[in-house]
């Protein structure tokens, strides 16, 4: 329970200390002398650019990519992902959003928090036995995101610095945000193919990095969320939470029965995929409309919803998966 409260208490002290930032901001209208805003961005640029490509490298050289018994999992991870942001792409155009809109509701129907809570509830449901099991299905999960997620919601956004628009295939290539992220993965996998063990003490150093980039991504998001979008936005919250907590699971634990993932380990591994394909969308999911001008108020009033719903999908999880 404890590995639990852990990660919840760094969002919840790091929202808090966000909206506390920002209110503050507002009533002392510190703005005028203090660019808060601008030290906002560069804590959330200094996360993404210098702190998680630092975890990317250790992450990917510390991984056993030659295990292929479970070979299926990271499929199933990147499959989730993908049909989500495919769900929340037709969900949109139902719902007759504008480009902005339907950006921010590609990455919350995809982007999902497999690690925070996914990977903490598989612990609570079944040990320590199911950890090397979230870490093979959430192996292509960065991949997913700074590669394809990112790079789509770019292509539905602004660029307010640019008053020529460039071609998308510029506008992508360019994007330090991707690029750091895609030398960050040649690094760490060359160093993991080469055989050159991972220093021991990187361990140590991700333990640390990792609640500390967390820590700062959710802080520049608190400053940046409006609570009271959630009213505005109730139609999208119901839609996001039934592709997250419905479709995508359904779905995606489907298609792992059918691969006979069901016959692995008496169903442990089944269960897992059933867990982790049915988490609220990621905190990582706020970033991109932050970051492209998209449509924040959507974004976060579709987090903070989903988020909240744990408190009843979880207990529900834990019945299911004891049926399989």
């Amino acid at each position: 329970m404890i590995r639990f409260l852990i990660p919840t208490g760094i969002i919840l002290v790091a929202l808090i200390l966000g909206k506390s930032i920002k209110f503050l901001t507002l009533k002392y209208k510190i703005e005028e002398t203090v660019p808060v805003s601008k030290y906002i961005r560069m804590i959330q640029i200094t996360a993404l650019l210098g702190i998680n490509p630092i975890i990317t490298i250790g992450a990917f050289w510390g991984t056993n990519l030659n295990n292929i018994k479970l070979a299926a999992l990271p499929v199933l991870g990147f499959g989730a992902l993908v049909v989500g942001g495919i769900l929340g792409y037709i969900a949109s155009k139902l719902l007759k959003h504008t480009k902005r809109q339907t950006g921010s509701m590609i990455v919350s129907g995809s982007f999902t928090n497999i690690g925070n809570f996914g990977g903490l509830v598989c612990y609570i449901f079944f040990g320590e036995v199911s950890y090397a099991l979230v870490a093979m299905y959430k192996l292509l999960e960065e991949i997913a995101y700074y590669l394809i997620g990112y790079p789509i919601a770019k292509l539905y956004g602004t660029d307010p610095k640019s008053g020529v628009k460039r071609s998308a295939f510029i506008k992508l290539i360019t994007d330090p945000f991707i690029l750091i992220y895609f030398v960050s993965i040649l690094i760490g996998g060359s160093l993991n193919i080469s055989g050159v063990p991972r220093f021991a003490i990187y361990q140590h150093i991700n333990e640390i990095l990792i609640p500390l980039s967390s820590f700062l991504l959710v802080t520049s998001v608190g400053f940046n969320m409006r609570l009271k979008a959630i009213s505005t936005y109730l139609p999208e919250c119901f839609v996001v939470a039934s592709i997250k907590f419905l479709m995508v699971p359904a779905i995606i634990t489907s298609v792992a029965y059918f691969l006979g993932i069901g016959s692995i380990q008496d169903g442990l591994v089944l269960k897992v995929v059933l867990v982790l394909s049915a988490m609220s969308p990621a905190f990582n999911s706020l970033i991109p409309p932050q970051l492209y001008d998209l449509d924040v108020d959507l974004a976060n009033s579709a987090w903070l919803f989903c988020t909240g719903l744990l408190l009843v999908v979880v207990p529900i999880l834990n019945v299911i998966q004891g049926l399989i």
